[in-house]
């Protein structure tokens, strides 16, 4: 119960700034909001004020803002319509849904860094700082204080040691000996295979889901901002060189969480900490707002591509080619859930 709970609080937060994007620049540019609902139908809460009915829905993943008008088949019929809006204006609006969830990361990241500091990693002793929810280690049973003495038989003194020895063996099956407290104990963890750049080439290693364990530093607020927008950038250019991979064939579908792995990483990092659970909703807005910004159509990327086409063509897109793009994006987002979905079932058992 607390891990759905986490979950529908982690993802009501994301939605919620994303819509309130759409919904604020619209009513800037004189656009008619006639809905704003976080969860879909059926709906428990309605509230009409002025012209926008606000929704409250039974179903928490998902929501959405209707403009009037913003459905091509309707056609500009008033001035207050999204369709009678210049394409350029009707970009703003929704763009401004992916830019809330890039603003509302920064800022959980700015909190966390001013709040709780800057963490700087010690690679002098291979103690975990944090396991990632669903991988290896997490499922050998390793938990962050865990310090590794051994791999296989190979003693191990720092970091270094550490990452050499599990990085050789990717796809296979190691023997760790951990040290907890004052107890001494072996584990098998099975390393999954990750193709990085090393040295100029493309390389495989293996990896487990561990991170090395660190020392907080204080931060001031100026710093904090500017170590925000830098931890941001990186966040952005990490999902950028996802993307890209799995596009060229350089990463894999398993590498992807779905719904189910979002719930447990929210629930794990809630249960540990307030701060780790809100460094993991600022990457995960970050994530949302890039990945929206995909150029299908379905998504606010292939809508701000079709009005930027009509901008340039000054003619829009015919409905029968919207129709047909459409089609295909939902086709393949469902199919990719789906994939996803059953991934992180299988991964629970």
């Amino acid at each position: 119960m607390f891990t759905i709970l986490v979950t529908i609080l982690t993802l009501g937060v994301l939605i919620f700034v994303h819509e309130l994007g759409h919904f604020l620049v619209a009513k800037l540019s004189g656009i008619c909001v006639e809905r704003f609902s976080i969860g879909y139908p059926p709906t428990i809460v309605r509230k009409k004020l002025g012209e926008t009915e606000y929704c409250i829905g039974a179903v928490p993943f998902g929501g959405y803002v209707k403009l009037k008008g913003e459905n091509p088949e309707e056609g500009a019929t008033s001035p207050d319509s999204f369709r009678a809006k210049h394409p350029a204006t009707r970009i703003a609006v929704l763009f401004a849904g992916p830019f809330m969830n890039v603003l509302l990361g920064f800022l959980l990241l700015w909190a966390v860094l001013v709040g709780y500091g800057e963490s700087t990693p010690q690679y002098d002793k291979p103690k975990i700082g944090s396991v990632m929810v669903g991988m290896p280690a997490h499922k050998a049973g390793l938990k962050p204080g865990d310090i590794i003495l051994k791999v296989e038989q190979d003693t191990v003194r720092t970091w270094e040691d550490l990452a050499n020895l599990v990085h050789a063996h990717p796809e296979e099956t190691l023997r760790l000996v951990v040290m907890r407290e004052d107890s001494v104990f072996s584990v098998l963890c099975k390393t999954f295979a990750k193709k990085v750049k090393f040295e100029g080439k493309d390389t495989v290693f293996g990896m487990i889901g561990i991170v090395p364990s660190g020392v907080q530093r204080k931060v001031s607020v100026g710093e904090g901002f500017l170590l925000a927008i830098r931890g941001t950038i990186n966040i952005s250019l990490a999902v950028i060189d996802f993307v890209v991979k799995l596009l060229t064939g350089g990463a894999s579908l398993s590498e992807i969480g779905g719904p189910v792995m979002i719930a447990q990483v929210a629930g794990e990092t809630a249960r540990h900490s307030i701060w780790q659970l809100l460094m993991f909703i600022a990457a995960l807005s970050v994530n949302l707002a890039l990945l929206n910004l995909l150029p299908l159509p379905i998504l606010d990327g292939g809508q701000i591509l079709l009005n930027l086409i009509e901008w340039v063509r000054k003619k829009e897109v015919s409905l029968r080619v919207q129709a047909v793009f459409q089609q295909i994006s939902i086709f393949l987002l469902l199919l990719l859930m789906l994939l996803v979905t059953i991934k992180d079932i299988f991964n629970l058992f």
